[in-house]
């Protein structure tokens, strides 16, 4: 297993981290897949938060993980970033959307402040 998953919590335990690092290669998308579900079924409406600093590689089937939790985002009314990236999972990260392309910026889905669920049809 080239890659590690750390999760943390900020202290009202509304907005949970996933600190990855390493090669996410195809065999690592289950274990991505897992951590994300179990980060949203944590944060309770709250945010997520993906740190990217330390990945070396992204696959396409971890792509996919990460573009079916920034839907799952929005439609479940949590908030969604994918932060640090840098290099080629950067630029990667930028082609499919999932990273903004300026620095400055944060790609954010908004945790929705009434009970509503958001309408992303």
């Amino acid at each position: 297993m080239d890659f590690s998953i750390e999760r943390d919590t900020d202290r009202a335990g509304k907005t949970t981290y996933l600190l990855l690092g390493g090669v996410f290669d195809r065999s690592a998308h289950r274990d991505l897949r897992r951590a994300l579900r179990d980060a949203f079924s944590r944060a309770r409406r709250g945010r997520v938060v993906l740190d990217m600093a330390r990945v070396d590689e992204l696959s396409s089937e971890c792509v996919e993980v990460l573009l079916t939790g920034y839907t799952h985002a929005l439609r479940g009314g949590h908030g969604y970033e994918v932060t640090n990236a840098r290099g080629h999972v950067r630029l990667l990260l930028e082609a499919t959307g999932l990273c903004p392309r300026r620095e400055d910026d944060t790609l954010y889905a908004p945790v929705w402040l009434s009970g509503d669920v958001a309408d992303v049809s």
